[in-house]
Formats: structure tokens, sequence, C-alpha cells
């Protein structure tokens, strides 16, 4: 292995700390937005009284999210540094990765194939990296159902919204838009920290 001295001089570790507390941050802020947007639909006098607080939710929620968009990328293409330190033959490069998750369409089979590629990567490590890569690899399918779905349900919300602002379904479209973007946090916090984890633990074997 070239230029890693240990755990912590792994190009992504600092920004995968980040990344995780942002994650948490990003899910804290989707339950109180889920919380919000159960009280306009069961109990639209209260949600009057906390709307404006709400927006001001929704505003740091756009500003958060953004951000940790940011640092996932770079997390990401860190990441793909220390991959190919570890193994040079690692056939996705840094570039590619970040490729893969932001081209329209592309990213579609890009997403899967960056994640399953890691897996399979980590498989014939044994114990517990093994351990960590079926964890990746099994979270593959929700990641995309969710992110599916969160896109559909939000796209149908916003639509609605723009159309008919009085819908009384609307409410209902926002709930369950925040339902699925609460399950999509969840599912990136576990792929961050499951795939953090791998690397760490390779680079702790790499100087034992």
């Amino acid at each position: 292995m070239n230029n890693l001295n240990d755990a912590e001089s792994l190009k992504s570790a600092g920004v995968g700390r980040l990344l995780v507390s942002l994650l948490w941050v990003v899910l804290g802020i989707g339950l109180v937005s889920t919380l919000f947007s159960l009280l306009q639909v069961i109990a639209q006098p209260v949600y009057q009284l906390v709307a404006l607080l709400d927006g001001l939710v929704s505003i740091v929620s756009l500003i958060v999210g953004v951000i940790s968009i940011i640092v996932f990328l770079i997390w990401l293409y860190r990441l793909h540094a220390d991959l190919k330190n570890f193994f040079h033959e690692y056939p996705i490069s840094p570039g590619g990765a970040i490729a893969r998750f932001i081209i329209p369409l592309y990213s579609l089979w890009g997403i899967a194939n960056t994640l399953s590629t890691f897996a399979d990567r980590f498989k014939g490590e044994g114990g517990d990296l093994t351990s960590l890569s079926e964890k990746v690899r099994s979270l593959i399918a929700p990641l995309y159902g969710f992110m599916i779905g969160s896109n559909a349900v939000g796209r149908i919300a916003f639509t609605q919204a723009a159309k008919n602002p009085e819908d009384k379904f609307l409410p209902v479209w926002f709930l369950l838009s925040c339902i699925l973007d609460v399950g999509l946090t969840v599912i990136l916090l576990q792929l961050a920290k499951t795939m953090r984890t791998a690397i760490t633990q390779k680079a702790k074997r790499a100087i034992s």
C-alpha cells in the first residue's frame, strides 16, 4: 500500500466523519419536518401555530441538504482515491465514481455499479470486511426504492401545490414525501457508516 501509514491518514477519513455528522443532522431535520407534516394532516389548527417554524425548518433543510450533497461527493471522490491506493487495479476512478452518481440516466446504472463494485472488492477480504461488504450490497435495493419513491412523490406534491394550493389531499402528499426522505437519509447514513468502517478496517489490516 502506498502513502497510507495508518487509518487516520486515509484521504476520506476526515470528510467521512463530517458526512456522517451532517447526515445525522439531515435525519433530525427530516423527522421534525415529518412531525410538522403529520400535524398539518391530523391537526390543522395546531399546525397553524407552528407553520412559520415549519417554514424556517424547510429553509434550514434545504441549506443543510445542499451542503451534505457537496460533502458526499467530496467523500466519494476521496474514498475512491483511497481504494486506488489499496487496490491498484480497482476499476472505478475517483472521477468515474462522481460521474456514476451525478449524470442523469447514467446514474441509474452507475450508483448500483459503484456500490456493488465496492462490495465485490471487500467480499473476499474475509471476517468483518466480508460482512460489511454484504451489508453494502443489501442496501442497494432499498436505496433505489427510496430514491425513486422520494423523487416521484416529491414531484407529485410540488406539481399539485402549483396547480391547486387548496387541494385538501396536498398535505398527505407532503407527509408521504417527508417519510420517504427520512427513509432515504437512513439508507445513506447506513451506507456511509458501513463503507467508512470497511475502508478503515482495511487500512488497519494493512499496517498490522
